[in-house]
């Protein structure tokens, strides 16, 4: 069973931690943003309201503009979590060679 509710450790934020987040978290979000904008200047490309910029163009942005929103935030913040879970595990490792 768990442990009662003022036994458990209370939580203690880490502050270097806590601006790692902040900041992956401020740099998925301007990801996403510019991804929000090269899909706008791809479809402004594509329905031909820039002329000198012909269709085909306007295609490749709306593809690397969509891929930009969707799969980099979820690769980068994959990476983050993994790098915080090996970080975890090696002080777990170093504090069970410390026990001893």
């Amino acid at each position: 069973m768990s442990e009662p509710i003022d036994e458990q450790p209370e939580y203690v934020p880490d502050p270097v931690k806590e601006k790692q987040a902040k900041a992956v978290h401020f740099m998925v979000s301007m990801i996403r943003l510019l991804g929000v904008v090269l899909v706008m200047l791809g479809l402004a490309i594509v329905l031909e309201r820039l002329p000198p910029v012909p269709p085909p163009v306007g295609y490749v942005l709306i593809a690397l503009g969509l891929a930009q929103m969707w799969v980099a935030p979820v690769w980068i913040i994959r990476k983050y979590i993994r790098a915080r879970v090996a970080e975890e595990e090696m002080a777990k490792a170093a504090e069970g060679t410390d026990a001893r």
